[in-house]
């Protein structure tokens, strides 16, 4: 693809993505009188994310979405490679849940309306005691019957390799019990660096592991927590890289 074509695709994605996200943002918003329990904003949110993969030319493919229980409460906690991932999940997901997010986030106009209305957790990463507050308000909510997506690295790894995690988001685990749903993305730092604009189509792939129960872990032992989880969702990404190979 010459540059030309390359800046005008590039134009065109992201005239098409603040256009999806006025339309699909302003009906959530509005969907609230008639639908307080917030189906009609998560089916908003699966449209949203499903209509931008499809215009900006990313297939997926998903493995183990069985591993996702419609019968009870589990947390998702999934590596981050690029701004795609939010996408990328909200559409493959088939049970209602919320985010935890960096508080930049919701002041993006119609997608961080919904995520505020909708209830989203908002993480100030540069104040821990704001941060503290964010994760109990966040297990607040997950003993009412909510489900939660974390990034468990924090933010976007800027090359590709999985990051070390945050400690607090495993504060989660531990106060609430839940079990938690590991899940590993594969290829979307290729469709779409970070520091970067540019959107490249191609083929990303989900990999979705075995809950891992928390119930037995303390705060004496959240080390522990944070390790096996990482290898779980390490050993899905082995079992990705020999499934699928390298992305491209």
């Amino acid at each position: 693809m010459n540059t030309v074509i390359r800046k005008g695709y590039t134009y065109a994605t992201w005239l098409f993505i603040g256009v999806d996200t006025a339309l699909w943002g302003t009906i959530s918003l509005f969907s609230w009188f008639v639908s307080p329990q917030g189906d009609l904003a998560h089916f908003c949110m699966q449209n949203w994310s499903k209509n931008i993969l499809w215009f900006c030319g990313i297939r997926y493919q998903v493995d183990g979405i069985e591993n996702v229980s419609k019968e009870h409460v589990q947390i998702f906690a999934s590596n981050h490679q690029s701004f795609f991932d939010i996408w990328l999940l909200s559409a493959i997901i088939p049970v209602k849940f919320g985010w935890t997010a960096k508080k930049e986030l919701f002041k993006i106009p119609f997608m961080g309306w919904h995520m505020s209305l909708s209830g989203y957790i908002a993480i100030d990463r540069k104040n821990k005691e704001r941060s503290r507050a964010s994760m109990k308000e966040a297990a607040v909510k997950i003993r009412k019957g909510n489900r939660i997506m974390i990034f468990p690295e924090g933010t976007r790894s800027r090359t590709g390799v999985l990051q070390p995690f945050k400690k607090g988001l495993f504060y989660l685990c531990i106060e609430t019990g839940v079990p938690i749903v590991p899940i590993y993305i594969h290829g979307t730092y290729q469709r779409l660096k970070p520091e970067t604009g540019d959107i490249n189509p191609g083929k990303v792939y989900v990999m979705i592991g075995e809950e891992m129960p928390t119930d037995e872990y303390t705060i004496n032992t959240i080390e522990k927590a944070m390790n096996d989880l990482r290898d779980r969702i390490l050993t899905l990404q082995n079992e990705c890289l020999q499934r699928y190979g390298e992305a491209v």
